[in-house]
């Protein structure tokens, strides 16, 4: 199916992928800067913002699937791919099953298998219950530092209304996809030259989750923010974003595996 999608910026195509429970306004902060640099392609997921969830169950294979078709009707051959969390699963999954896709490859706050088969299923049949709204507030403590949260209090409930949003069987049948999935005996065939994002106060997808993707992807480079926690590319869009060009235009990241914190004028590309 192809998923609702919004595309700014000219150069070349850069695919945003999104992480469980967001929309493509998650990437609000990344499309001045990286829209001038390239054309973003952002999306939203199966049962998210504005694309339906017709139904059944979901792998992530059919959520590459959404991808590839969007690709192809925007005739889009080859693409950059940035993707968070789930998006960086399916990301990962096009970077080992569909390589000439892709050019090159960041994997944010994400892992090769992401939690247990058992505490997904449980979270899918609370949402079905009870909706998204139950699980919001545990969900936004994990994705962001305490201290974001205090400082920033109208960026977090943003993303808590559209996470309460989400319908309840799409976000259900993506936890699902998650509990089945485990990529770790494949990610060491991804040839894409790889970026892994993340921070250091993740317990979602921790600092050894990234570790375990550089060790298995050939060209691969890991670069971690400071106390930050599962959404990064909203608690630190400025070094995310730097971060990021810097890996997509350069040969090299000439930039530190660990940086401090920093003040980063609270951008959230409003």
């Amino acid at each position: 199916m192809i998923p609702h999608f919004e595309v700014d910026g000219e150069g070349p195509p850069l695919v945003l992928v999104n992480s469980l429970g967001t929309t493509l306004d998650m990437w609000r902060p990344q499309v001045t800067p990286l829209g001038a640099r390239f054309c973003l392609v952002r999306f939203d997921a199966r049962g998210h913002g504005r694309t339906p969830f017709e139904g059944g169950a979901l792998t992530v294979d059919d959520l590459v699937g959404d991808v590839v078709d969007l690709l192809d009707h925007l005739g889009i051959e080859r693409a950059h791919f940035a993707g968070v969390s789930l998006g960086g699963a399916v990301a990962m999954r096009l970077a080992v099953t569909r390589p000439e896709r892709v050019d090159r490859l960041a994997l944010v706050s994400t892992a090769a298998r992401i939690g247990t088969p058992e505490g997904w299923r449980d979270r899918a049949e609370t949402v079905r219950a009870n909706g998204t709204a139950a699980i919001s507030e545990a969900g936004m403590g994990r994705w962001f530092s305490p201290d974001f949260i205090k400082a920033r209090s109208d960026t977090v409930a943003e993303f808590r209304q559209r996470f309460d949003a989400c319908d309840a069987d799409g976000y259900a049948a993506c936890c699902e996809a998650l509990g089945a999935m485990d990529q770790r005996e494949d990610v060491r065939r991804i040839v894409a030259p790889a970026l892994i994002a993340g921070g250091t106060a993740d317990e979602v997808t921790t600092p050894a989750d990234a570790a375990f993707l550089d060790e298995q992807i050939l060209d691969s480079r890991m670069l971690l923010a400071e106390g930050a926690k599962h959404l990064l590319t909203a608690e630190r869009p400025d070094w995310f974003n730097r971060i990021l060009i810097a890996f997509l235009e350069a040969p090299e990241l000439e930039v530190p595996e660990f940086e401090a914190p920093r003040e980063e004028g609270g951008d959230d590309g409003r």
